[in-house]
């Protein structure tokens, strides 16, 4: 009697092997001649159970001589490190399909392929010092002027990375928290040690660990004397460090004899002097592993990645640095907090509003939260509403007096502000995707696949559609399904790695194949490799293959993303985002026409339509990545210094190219000379095209943007400050210096109809 068939799903199930089991028997022992001719790598699950004998999870036989062994299967949809991933189908006919994998960790499976050219590696330098926080509390702070390339720095206001150093009942520091990244010029080991560190500490505590951060976290294993040192983190932490130290002796060396404990909700630390420390996870898809720590003595709010800003302090020049301040307010940082945000946190908004919510900050230290609480308390409806009560209850309220993150100040002026703020930005996340979201899905094994994901996602957001980003290696097939239901759109990213996706992509792209509203909506694919780069050849075959229609050219990515690279990914979702836009507007047509009719009715639109602008075309270079757009929303703002105003809007490309400080040249078009320029910058271009490709054109010295040869006159600008207008930025710019270049032609005027449009 036939209890259930099960198929085997092998490399993104282009091998399949029915087996059939007789009810009472397991694991059936038939003719394994199809998968032994493929020579699946080890861990490869290759059998099938009975659905009792699965959801009691018993163990399978071994498998016959020569040929690989089964593993047991974990009764739940998915399973961490290298339990089997699987899920039961059942069928029309009252059937059952089981479908398993592989689910060796992304890092695991990177170690096991062939290894290519390594990447370059890049120092930045950096200063260190050590910033006093709270009485028995003090900030280690790597300190760094440069621009680093990810797209979370493109403020280019350099970058600050905090540990912090906890003393117990003596003088001496008892406990670390966090370490910095090998990327910056700094011996973090050696300064420990002068400061007596290595000798007092007991406790390192781990927020967010990196591949990038664990030479450091070695080295100061190393350094460390007393026995018996406890590394706490959590389990993906854990998991990254063990697969790590397996192929690493160094590493695995500087762990022998420390304590390691995994900390999850609920985890507590006492150390000596009555300083307890609560854990509190907050993970996303790009930080499985973040952890915040609660200090109740201090009312001090160790957020790791949350409430972070990449800004290095005010005062540093040319990589040296006067005394800076520990803390400063909402106007010297709040550009930065909004972006490190719209970068890092708007594309997981769901899970940073049930982290916020676990949080439920109450900022005393500005007597109480006041606005706070409707904030708040809307953010959590929203979070009950989408998780559908999911999330086990409301945290009782922090008590915080200050927040001491893992990049930039510390706050506490700022604190309800930015609190406050929080929520909104995340609401407002939460709002876009309810009406549209484009699904992100991707696993990264060095961090450049996530890279281009973060960027392509930072473009989608720009657009005003939201973004939900799924971590491949550990979401559950589950969770995969439901997004793809309700996404307007998807895009798949993936790392190659010896010449093949990760097992976690390949069962993942064979659920997108079967998904029905996956088929209807725009994708594309993205990926990283160090040496062939056949991933994103393999996703794209298989998605056009079976129908799948591309909203742009698929990315491709060597080692480390470029700017140009990052301007190509924040682009092609800027493009996704909206050709969505596009179809809810068709959508919402015969609503928006009533509405036109209305505001016509009243003049408003009319009236406003008179407004007047030279016509202009911006251009702008950073790095290697270059853009333009038609500006006429141009205006003089001041005559000292002469400045201008330019209306952007949000979703323009090139509006993340002027950040203040950053260069551009404003070209104001020559009347009868127009139309050439105006009807190449108005037709299409593809992601990160060059706009003036084949084209005439000049440089300017001061910035390396575009000046155009026939335009009446030319003004070389910096961006001194930006506001944020309703769906536009304006942005002031002193003028530093300009040009007339045809003396008789005068200044194009744009005129409109209607003050509703361009």
């Amino acid at each position: 009697m036939i209890a259930c068939v099960a198929i085997l799903e092998y490399r993104a199930f282009r091998a399949v092997d029915l087996l059939t089991i007789v009810e009472g028997k397991g694991w059936s022992t038939v003719s394994w001649q199809t998968i032994a001719k493929q020579r699946p790598p080890a861990g490869v699950i290759v059998g099938a159970m009975q659905s009792s004998a699965l959801i009691k999870g018993q163990a399978a036989p071994a498998a016959p001589a020569g040929q690989p062994a089964a593993r047991q299967a974990v009764p739940r949809s998915r399973a961490v490190g290298g339990a089997a991933r699987w899920r039961l189908d059942r069928q029309a006919d009252g059937g059952v399909r089981l479908v398993v994998a592989n689910t060796a960790s992304i890092e695991t499976q990177a170690q096991q392929t062939p290894p290519g050219p390594p990447p370059p590696e890049t120092k930045y330098a950096a200063s260190i010092e050590v910033v006093p926080v709270e009485k028995g509390v003090d900030s280690l702070r790597v300190a760094c002027a440069e621009r680093l390339p990810e797209v979370e720095f493109n403020l280019r206001r350099g970058t600050t990375t905090n540990s912090y150093l906890l003393k117990g009942a003596g003088s001496g520091y008892e406990a670390l928290i966090d370490v910095p990244s090998r990327v910056f010029d700094v011996d973090f080991a050696a300064q420990l040690s002068s400061m007596g560190a290595t000798k007092t500490l007991r406790y390192i505590l781990i927020t967010r660990l990196t591949p990038e951060r664990l030479p450091v976290l070695a080295a100061v294993l190393r350094a460390c004397e007393q026995q018996g040192l406890q590394l706490w983190l959590t389990n993906p932490a854990m998991q990254l460090l063990n697969d790590r130290a397996a192929a690493d002796e160094g590493l695995a060396n500087a762990l022998k004899g420390r304590q390691v404990e995994v900390v999850s909700r609920g985890s507590e630390l006492r150390l000596p002097g009555k300083r307890t420390l609560r854990f509190i996870p907050i993970p996303t898809p790009r930080w499985p592993d973040l952890v915040s720590i609660y200090s109740e003595e201090d009312k001090l709010l160790f957020s790791s990645n949350f409430f972070s800003a990449h800004a290095a302090p005010p005062s540093m020049v040319a990589g040296t640095r006067s005394t800076a301040r520990a803390d400063s307010g909402w106007s010297e940082y709040s550009a930065d907090w909004q972006y490190y945000f719209d970068c890092m946190l708007a594309p997981a908004a769901r899970q940073a509003a049930t982290a916020l919510e676990r949080l439920n900050i109450n900022a005393t230290a500005s007597g109480g939260r006041g606005g706070l609480g409707a904030v708040l308390s809307r953010l959590a409806d929203l979070v009950t509403e989408l998780t559908m009560g999911a999330d086990d209850g409301e945290a009782e309220p922090l008590a915080v007096s200050a927040i001491a993150p893992m990049h930039g100040p510390v706050v506490r002026q700022s604190l309800t502000e930015l609190v406050r703020s929080y929520g909104a930005w995340t609401a407002r996340q939460l709002e876009a995707a309810a009406s549209a979201s484009v699904a992100v899905l991707y696993a990264s094994a060095y961090g450049n696949t996530a890279s281009l994901a973060q960027a392509i996602s930072h473009g989608i957001t720009k657009a005003g559609v939201g973004v939900e980003t799924l971590n491949l290696e550990s979401a559950g097939l589950d969770e995969l399904e439901r997004l793809l239901d309700r996404c307007s759109g998807f895009v798949l990213g993936s790392p190659t790695l010896g010449g093949h996706m990760p097992t976690q992509v390949q069962t993942a792209l064979g659920t997108i194949i079967r998904n029905s509203n996956a088929k209807q909506v725009p994708c594309s694919v993205f990926g990283s490799f160090g040496w062939s780069g056949e991933a994103v050849d393999m996703m794209e075959k298989r998605l056009k293959d079976a129908g799948f229609r591309f909203a742009f050219d698929p990315v491709r990515c060597k080692f480390k993303p470029t700017s140009q690279t990052l301007q190509l990914c924040e682009e092609s979702g800027l493009d996704l985002a909206q050709e969505i836009k596009r179809a809810q507007k068709r959508k919402e047509r015969l609503a928006a026409a009533k509405l036109s009719v209305a505001e016509t009715a009243s003049g408003k639109a009319l009236a406003l339509g008179r407004v007047l602008g030279s016509l202009c075309v911006l251009t702008a270079k950073d790095g290697d990545a270059q853009g333009a757009m038609l500006a006429s929303w141009v205006s003089q703002a001041s005559f000292d210094p002469p400045g201008i105003t330019v209306a952007v809007k949000r979703d323009r490309a090139v509006e993340s190219m002027l950040p203040v400080g950053a260069g551009f040249v404003l070209n104001v078009l020559a009347d009868g000379k127009d139309r050439p320029v105006m009807k190449r910058l108005l037709k299409p271009f593809k992601p990160a095209e060059d706009r003036f490709a084949g084209m005439e054109v000049l440089r300017s010295e001061a910035n390396g943007a575009v000046i155009i040869p026939d335009a009446a006159s030319y003004l070389e600008c910096t961006v001194s400050q930006r506001m944020e207008a309703g769906d536009h930025y304006i942005v002031y710019a002193t003028v530093d210096s300009g040009k007339v270049l045809q003396d008789n032609a005068q200044s194009v005027v744009h005129y409109r109809k209607i003050g509703t449009s361009y």
